[in-house]
């Protein structure tokens, strides 16, 4: 495979067939996710096969957080069924989209308090990128940002993203979610803040060291990071080891760094510039 043809024609086929499994197809996965990561499984491997499987194995680490997502097409019928003005009901439809996920459903205890927080650090953002943001925009009801807000989200799966864009238009904001892997095409929208909610391991066991070059390249002022303080039964601290990924992540860098907790969740405010 020294070919660069023959490479680039076996990175071709083993992306042709993962995208066209059962289990991939209906996620709408961007292509160039698939092909960021055969690419570098192959570019290590000597065997196609098992390029292949170990590119299987870390594709599943990335998208394991939507398999077992909600029912989009359901979720979009109930959506269509409350009226914009009626606040109340599209906030308890965002409490069933926020429940169905176990990153968004741990934070619904302190989720006022949560923004509360995140806000006494960075101010009152005019424009927000949501990076990487699973459930997270439909907490915007309880994040008391101005409707002229531009809020940006980014995310991998297609029918979620969607359905985000579904509640920006019925809650007034502007339809600005993304099919996008942020990894592998980083967003260049300047921002007042950028969350970045429990994924900073995650991009680390996927491509490691690359959280500091992701940081770098976005064009915000704070950057909130959070990681879990505790895994999901508790029984296990996280502190030590997720505070030393986010400092290794910015040693070096002239960058200013504070951190709290709510809940069970570590928040780190990266303050790239004025």
């Amino acid at each position: 495979m020294n070919d660069c043809k023959e490479t680039d024609d076996t990175v071709d086929q083993i992306v042709r067939k993962i995208l066209s499994s059962p289990k991939y197809r209906e996620l709408g996965i961007p292509k160039e996710s698939v092909e960021d990561i055969v690419k570098r499984e192959v570019s290590r491997q000597t065997d196609i096969k098992v390029a292949e499987k170990k590119a299987r194995e870390k594709l599943h680490q990335v998208v394991a957080p939507y398999l077992g997502d909600p029912d989009y097409r359901s979720a979009g019928t109930a959506l269509t069924q409350i009226h914009r003005d009626d606040r109340e009901g599209l906030k308890a439809w965002c409490l069933e989209m926020l429940r169905s996920h176990s990153s968004t459903r741990e934070r619904l205890p302190n989720l006022e308090l949560f923004y509360q927080t995140v806000f006494e650090f960075t101010g009152k953002p005019n424009t927000v990128l949501d990076l990487a943001c699973g459930m997270n925009p439909f907490a915007f009801p309880w994040m008391g940002l101005e409707p002229s807000v531009r809020y940006y989200a980014f995310d991998l799966h297609t029918p979620r993203v969607n359905l985000i864009n579904r509640f920006f238009d019925a809650w007034g904001l502007q339809p600005l979610a993304t099919v996008t892997d942020v990894l592998v095409q980083v967003p260049q929208t300047p921002a007042d803040v950028a969350f970045f909610f429990k994924e900073a391991h995650r991009f680390e066991s996927r491509r490691k060291g690359s959280n500091r070059a992701f940081f770098q390249q976005l064009s915000v002022k704070w950057i909130v990071v959070t990681l879990p303080a505790e895994n999901l039964t508790g029984r296990h601290q996280m502190r030590d080891r997720e505070r030393m990924l986010i400092e290794k992540t910015i040693t070096g860098l002239d960058w200013e760094i504070s951190e709290t907790e709510v809940g069970t969740e570590m928040i780190f405010f990266i303050r790239k510039y004025e």
